[in-house]
Parts: structure tokens; sequence; C-alpha cells
């Protein structure tokens, strides 16, 4: 009997003694224990990234929750962490949640980090977030992928200096050959020619200026003086017609009047009115005129002629007109005798 209460009593000074060491422990190790009262929140991450559940949750560098689990969204796309966060610290809705590492090997915690504010701190209740709420995090930096990228950089930097590589090759087999470099030589004596002309030319052109320079002053002068002279000129026709706009619009209203009389005159001609239309629309009155004109050409060309002999041999010979001696047409009496 003595046995059985004295290992009882053993029983639970051991118990007791491990019970306490547990809470010292806890509670100088300032972790979340079942004295510190906490919230719940709900993280959605596109990847775990190697975090581990009780893993920390810091803002600051200081722990302020730990990581009580880790879930396969239903999209299986994403990560559901739940965390516990103390009620001390309170993390605002605009805050960043994401994965981080202590260090470039360290091991994986949840970090929470505010943006930097330039006013004051939010104190209502509704800035921050609440016990149950969800976030999205934000993605996690990858080493594999930065990795990967780093080397596909890698690949086409490679290739890209191949292919300058080749490109140089290229240049130097084609754009600087022996032949290339000829010509380019060939054309560099060609403009030092054409230079050395030009300067030759613009010497010309200076001392040319400089032996006319009285004469190039003389004519800007003379169109100086002309540009004076028309702008007067230009100035005295504006202020006579400003001076005689009255006669200006009467002599206009005039030929303007006289050009519509014409257009009338014309009118009546071409529709057989008048004296004149009459003449011009009748056939027979137009072949008659005709013939008429046709006779006075022929006479005109008769006084032509007549005018060209009266200057030729004047007026005696046209009007005197000499006789033909007579011709004796009988035979000759040797001719008879010769005959006989």
């Amino acid at each position: 009997m003595n046995d059985s209460r004295f290992e009882f009593k053993v029983g639970l000074f051991v118990f007791v003694g491990i019970a306490l060491t547990a809470l010292l422990i806890l509670n100088f190790s300032k972790g979340i224990t079942i004295f510190n009262p906490t919230y719940t929140l709900r993280v959605v991450l596109p990847n775990a990234a190697g975090l581990k559940p009780a893993a920390d949750v810091m803002m600051a560098g200081l722990p302020i929750g730990k990581v009580t689990s880790m879930d396969l969204a239903d999209d299986e796309r994403s990560v559901n962490l739940t965390l516990r966060i103390l009620n001390k610290h309170k993390i605002r809705k605009d805050a960043r949640i994401r994965i981080d590492a202590l260090g470039f090997l360290g091991d994986q915690y949840v970090s929470v980090s505010v943006p930097v504010e330039t006013g004051p701190v939010p104190t209502n209740a509704e800035a921050y977030l609440q016990d149950r709420d969800t976030v999205k995090g934000e993605a996690t930096f990858n080493m594999e992928e930065a990795v990967h990228s780093i080397s596909t950089l890698v690949d086409q930097a490679k290739r890209t200096m191949k292919d300058l590589d080749q490109g140089i090759t290229n240049v130097n087999a084609s754009a600087l050959s022996t032949n290339t470099l000829a010509h380019f030589v060939l054309a560099v004596s060609n403009l030092e020619v054409v230079s050395d002309r030009a300067v030759a030319a613009a010497g010309r052109v200076e001392s040319l200026l400089n032996d006319n320079a009285a004469a190039f002053g003389s004519s800007i002068s003379n169109f100086q003086v002309l540009s004076v002279r028309l702008t007067n000129a230009a100035a005295n026709l504006d202020e006579i017609i400003a001076t005689n706009r009255g006669d200006v619009r009467k002599v206009v209203g005039n030929l303007t009047e006289a050009s519509d009389q014409f257009k009338n005159i014309a009118l009546d001609l071409q529709a057989g009115k008048g004296t004149a239309g009459v003449l011009l629309k009748d056939e027979k009155m137009a072949v008659e005129m005709a013939s008429f004109i046709t006779n006075a050409n022929a006479m005109t060309a008769e006084f032509s002629t007549f005018g060209h002999n009266l200057n030729q041999h004047g007026i005696w010979a046209m009007l005197w007109k000499p006789k033909h001696p007579e011709t004796n047409n009988w035979p000759e009496r040797g001719m008879g005798n010769k005959q006989q």
C-alpha cells in the first residue's frame, strides 16, 4: 500500500515537472501559447515554395504568428495557408504577404510587409484584417525559375554572340576585302580632288565678289530704289482707285452693259432677226453674196495684173499698140527661075 502511494506521488511529481518545464520553454521561446490570444487568417498563394508547417509569420523581422496548416486549393493551382497571428499585432488590408527566406539558403517563412506611409497611420478597425479574413498573397521568388531564365538568357547571348561573330566575319570578307578597300581609297582620292576644286571655286567666287563689290552694291541699291518706286506706284494706284472708285465702277458697269448688248446682238443675228440676221439666214442671199465675193476676187486679180503691167511698161505702152510689118508671101524670081 505504501509502495503504491509512493509511486503515485512520484508519477504526479514527474508530470507536474514536465508540464512546468514545457510551459517555461514556451514562455521563454516567445512563441504562441495558450496564454496568448490570437486570431486566424487565410492566405491564398500561387505556390508554397518549400514552406513547412509551423513556420514563422514575420513582420519587419519580428515573429508575429505561426503557420498552422497548408492545403491545396480547389483549383489545384494555388495553396491555402492558415495563419495564427497574435492579437497585439494588427495587419493592414493593404499589406503585402508572400513567402521569403532567411538569407540565401535559410528557412522559409511568411513575410508581411506594410507599404511605406507618407501620411498618418490609420487607427480605425476597418483598415485592418479581422479574424477569419481571406487575403491573396504575392507570388514567391522562385530560384529554379530564375536560374532557368538566366540559363535561357545565357543561351540567347551565346547565339547572339555567334551571330555577331558571323556578321563580323562577313564584314571582313566583303566590306573590308582588298577590292573594297581599293575602291574606298579611290573614292577618298576623288573626294579630295573634288574638295580641292570646290575650294578653288569658292576662292574664285570670293575674288569675283571682291572685284565687283561696287557693281553688286550699285545693283542692290538700284533694286532698293526700284522696290521703293514700285511701292510708291502701288500706293498711288491704290489712291487713284480709292479716289475714282465711283468712275471705275461706272466704267465697269458700262463695259458690262456693252458686253450684254453685243451678246444680245449676236443672239439676234443667230436667230435671224433684223436685216443683218435675214442676210445671214437667207441661203439665196448667201449664194449671191458668195458669187459677189468671187467676182470681186477675180476683179481684184485683174486690177492687180493691170497694175503690175502699168508699173512695168507705163501707161503709153498700155494704150499704144505697134503695127506688125507686112510679110511678102510672093516667091522671089531667082528662086522661081531656079525652080524652072
